[in-house]
């Protein structure tokens, strides 16, 4: 493994796998899950990002929120035992963000 991480340093703990092309990667945001609840209550929310992939700037906009707070509030879940996270990319440009938090 390390000599893979010293050849492609790139993909080593680096954050979630991107495509070039397409990505859909759903991850853990809890990584310590001892004696956590399972629970079959959720909520999730959303961000969506639009790249500008010609000028070479990085400019892009942002719509809607992620936060756990907000969307616990919002779906009336007053105790959060753990979140996932879904990431979608559509050749960089199109990305999704998606939190799922699982609580009562």
């Amino acid at each position: 493994m390390v000599v893979i991480c010293l050849v492609f340093p790139a993909g080593c703990g680096t954050g979630p796998l991107i495509g070039v092309v397409y990505t859909k990667v759903t991850m853990p945001l809890t990584k310590d899950l001892h004696e956590t609840p399972v629970t079959a209550r959720t909520a999730t929310g959303n961000i969506i990002k639009i790249k500008e992939p010609v000028s070479g700037y990085g400019l892009y906009a942002e719509v809607n929120s992620n936060a756990i707070g907000e969307i616990s509030k919002k779906h009336g879940i007053s105790n959060v035992y753990f979140a996932d996270q879904e990431v979608f990319s559509l050749l960089g440009i199109w990305t999704t963000k998606k939190i799922i938090i699982y609580g009562n």
